[in-house]
């Protein structure tokens, strides 16, 4: 009997368990679908946004990062200190308008704040193109998790197969509630696993990290200088992926959905916090793991794979499944999160706007399930194609969604932000993305998609100040600063 599928059925077994629960508590209209009715508290939303910011990228593509380039990761792992931060700087502004004018997507606040539904229909469709892959990457992370576990019994296929069905089913039978239970579960699951585990592989084979460290440095010193060995990390590449995963991530809807879903301000505050310091911890190991994984298991010809690998072979089989089940908790957690925004948006920003303009709350709620089927299918489609490895598609699906990031902060930050500049930043900066990522391809050694932001930015900046600035974003914005400036007075 395989230690590792019995492990795994009973922990999708406890995700079915929690996601029927939701169920039971879950109403079945859009809004408690799309963000629980801003209903979560500290610890859900917590775990929910932590689970959910990392994904399959924690347990396969940071390793995988460092066993090729050794301590380049930690120029590029620093964005892993940030994202708690910007859910409060940017999070509480969008939680503020979605209690007070009823957003449920960004695609609605983008349309009412710069007063043109064109904006909205393009944030949908740049959202959801970038999306897919980013859920795909989770698929791709449970076939070689479910292949591993296995000892080869499941095919890659077959477990992006399942992944794609137990997906399906958590984010079909529970909306946010369901999702945000599970990521709370797998969250802690995801912890344990990660920080255990990278700490008994270090133990067991070396004894301490800096034995790890000093055995690495010995044998292949190449993977503690910069650019790395393979000439990956230029201050160029550094710049490029920090800025694009740190500033692109918090423009992903399922992100951004958190952003709706908290129960208050102090429970944003909070979770920030706790955020901030999860997601930092879980790395406290893995580098050292990465890095002693190239004397260990040298010539792997999937990288990607190292840390299940390892634990494999140097930590009780109960021990590992249980963490691998952790790994397939950061691709779960990421994925239907990213599934359930995408078929949000499909109901929110597409039928309701311009398929059904009375559609009631409850057609819409149909609607998004049966979104969640195809927009599933089509992620598991890309997932079979093996498209690269996943640090690329990370940085590449960033980039996607980067460029958007000076429209979406300037309808809450700036006063001056215009339509026109909205419109024009968001098209020529992908424009500039998707040529210096398939054409001229990263020029200077800077990724596309940190010059497609580059390109937003100026263009949003030069426009809004060269155009008249609209009532109706003056209002927001003046609203919002407001509001937080009473707040620090009393």
């Amino acid at each position: 009997m395989n230690i590792g599928l019995i492990i795994l059925a009973l922990y999708t077994l406890t995700l079915l368990g929690i996601a029927w629960y939701a169920s039971r508590k879950s109403e079945k209209n859009i809004k408690d679908f799309t963000t629980a009715s801003s209903s979560l508290g500290i610890f859900v939303l917590t775990l929910t946004f932590s689970a959910t910011y990392h994904s399959a990228y924690a347990f396969l593509g940071a390793g995988g990062f460092i066993y090729q380039n050794g301590v380049g990761w930690w120029e590029n792992g620093i964005w892993t200190v940030f994202p708690g931060i910007l859910f409060w700087v940017i999070g509480r502004r969008f939680w503020l308008l979605g209690k007070t004018r009823g957003y449920l997507s960004m695609a609605q606040y983008m349309t009412d704040v710069y007063q043109t539904k064109w904006l909205g229909i393009i944030v949908t469709a740049i959202t959801l193109v970038f999306t897919v892959p980013y859920v795909a990457m989770q698929a791709i992370g449970s076939g070689y998790i479910f292949q591993t576990i296995s000892g080869g019994m499941l095919s890659y296929s077959v477990g992006t197969f399942i992944f794609f069905g137990l997906m399906i089913i958590l984010v079909w039978l529970g909306g946010m509630k369901g999702v945000a239970w599970t990521d709370a579960a797998q969250g802690v699951f995801m912890w344990i696993g990660m920080v255990i585990g990278s700490y008994w592989i270090i133990s067991v084979t070396y004894g301490s990290l800096d034995q790890a460290y000093q055995a690495v440095w010995e044998s292949m010193p190449a993977l503690f200088t910069l650019p790395g060995p393979k000439g990956v990390v230029t201050p160029a590449d550094w710049v490029s992926r920090w800025t694009v995963i740190t500033i692109g991530m918090m423009m992903f809807p399922h992100i951004t959905l958190r952003f709706f879903s908290g129960k208050s301000l102090r429970v944003l505050k909070w979770s920030s916090i706790f955020s901030s310091i999860y997601l930092t911890s879980i790395y406290v190991f893995l580098p050292a793991v990465g890095m002693a994984g190239n004397l260990l298991l040298p010539g792997l010809k999937t990288p990607d794979t190292v840390f299940p690998e390892l634990l494999l072979q140097y930590t009780p089989i109960v021990f590992a499944a249980l963490v691998i089940a952790g790994a397939l908790a950061a691709s779960m957690s990421t994925g239907e999160s990213q599934l359930h925004a995408v078929s949000t948006m499909i109901s929110t920003d597409v039928y309701k706007p311009y398929i059904n303009k009375n559609a009631s709350d409850y057609q819409q709620y149909k609607v998004a399930k049966m979104a969640i089927l195809f927009f599933g299918l089509l992620s598991v489609i890309v997932a079979l194609s093996r498209p690269g490895i996943l640090a690329n598609i990370l940085a590449l699906s960033n980039g996607g969604v980067a460029a958007l990031a000076p429209a979406m902060l300037g309808g809450v930050f700036w006063k001056k932000s215009t339509k026109e500049a909205a419109l024009s930043s968001i098209l020529i900066g992908e424009t500039i993305m998707v040529i210096t990522t398939f054409f001229i391809k990263s020029p200077l050694g800077i990724m596309g998609g940190l010059w497609g932001l580059i390109a937003a930015f100026i263009i949003f900046v030069v426009v809004s100040s060269c155009t008249k600035a609209q009532k109706n974003t003056v209002e927001i914005v003046t609203s919002v600063s407001e509001f937080f400036a009473d707040r620090q007075q009393k």
